[in-house]
């Protein structure tokens, strides 16, 4: 059996099905099989294959299948003298690998009941690239090698593979980072729409789905494929006020669990840096999250951390309007500092918690030494370091 066939056994085989040892049985046949004198277009679209089981995002790639396709991926590069992909080799690669299974309708003819009465319809099937995972996997490698200067050159299959992703459930977070991979080229991103085009669908994302396989990892890569792309594009304050709503909805949904809260809590900083003074617009519902955080039983030393660190950056952001909240907020800290104790954390917890306290005296001093004194009053000794 020669090169190519290896390759193709390779690219049919059911990753889901098939155990860890046979797939990594079968890259070890194609790297010690790789031949030179195989033509170029060939060798190309077997790279793909080889990325396929190299891309960690997907499930059925583990760390030992990775290392065999990286070592027949080095191989084919150095045939090849590839660094990174032009457009050629990754049109290429979409022609032969990705666009016959993202471009075959996922429709199909069935009954459905509309009302009381058996009516014939049209009922969407299972996309074929769903029943192909190797093509979202090789996908996924060609867009991380792709030079982004050339992106413009390759949009018409980027974009529509990227878009496809991010509408499906099962396969969102590889659409998300392919978001972000896409928007490299910021500028074309910008020129032409199509980064807005990504982002629309992208909002639609902001949404803690609880009967995800890891709701904070959906969570977080969408709030992170959100920024980078408004990013790259330029966005104006409007959509950042929509990452506000998005963060005061989730809120309400994660309030009592740690992951999910921490991604939301961590992205408060950010929209500080981006809307600057206009966050004020949020401060209240933003003073409760971190509050929230500082004060309840259930949050660890690691993410009271993360929340006394919102504390700073809302207090840089807007220190006209944070002193209102100096009581609340040191009392939050005061709670945060008495559950800091024998934790894990606790030393590094306690010198943000310092931090925090210095941002919030170049707010309102006075308001603060207040604060202070009342918890020093009531708890002689315990906060004599603040």
């Amino acid at each position: 059996m020669g090169y190519l066939a290896f390759v193709e056994k390779l690219w049919d085989v059911d990753v889901h099905a098939a155990s860890d040892r046979d797939v990594c049985e079968l890259v070890e046949q194609c790297t010690a099989q790789v031949d030179a004198t195989v033509d170029r277009l060939q060798l190309v679209s077997s790279l793909a294959v080889a990325g396929a089981f190299s891309d960690v995002s997907m499930d059925y790639v583990t760390p030992r299948v990775q290392m065999l396709a990286d070592k027949w991926i080095t191989d084919l590069c150095s045939i090849l003298n590839l660094n990174n992909l032009g457009s050629c080799e990754f049109n290429l690669i979409c022609t032969d690998r990705v666009h016959p299974y993202f471009s075959e309708p996922s429709t199909k003819s069935q009954y459905k009941l509309m009302h009381s009465d058996a009516q014939p319809g049209l009922l969407m099937g299972e996309p074929k690239w769903k029943k192909r995972s190797q093509c979202v996997g090789a996908f996924m490698w060609a867009l991380s090698r792709l030079d982004a200067s050339v992106m413009s050159e390759s949009v018409a299959f980027v974009l529509p593979v990227t878009l496809a992703l991010v509408d499906d459930y099962e396969y969102r977070v590889q659409g998300l980072r392919a978001s972000c991979l896409f928007v490299r080229n910021a500028e074309f991103a910008r020129r032409s729409g199509t980064g807005s085009v990504l982002l629309s669908s992208i909002r639609t994302c902001l949404v803690y789905r609880s009967d995800a396989p890891q709701p904070h990892k959906l969570l977080h890569t969408a709030f992170t494929a959100f920024v980078v792309v408004a990013d790259a594009i330029q966005v104006d304050v409007q959509e950042w006020w929509a990452l506000c709503d998005a963060l005061v909805v989730n809120y309400g949904y994660v309030s009592d669990k740690i992951k999910e809260l921490r991604v939301v809590c961590e992205q408060i900083s950010i929209v500080c840096e981006r809307l600057g003074v206009c966050v004020a617009r949020y401060l209240r519902a933003f003073i409760g999250i971190v509050t929230h955080v500082l004060e309840s039983g259930i949050c660890v030393a690691e993410l009271q951390h993360v929340a006394a660190e919102q504390v700073t950056a809302l207090a840089k952001a807007c220190p006209q309007r944070v002193s209102v909240y100096v009581p609340s907020v040191v009392a939050a800290l005061a709670r945060a500092w008495d559950s800091a104790d024998n934790s894990p954390g606790a030393d590094k917890l306690r010198d943000e918690i310092h931090r925090a306290l210095a941002s919030l005296r170049e707010t309102d001093a006075d308001a603060v030494s207040r604060a202070v004194r009342s918890l020093q009053t009531a708890r002689p000794g315990h906060f004599d370091t603040w």
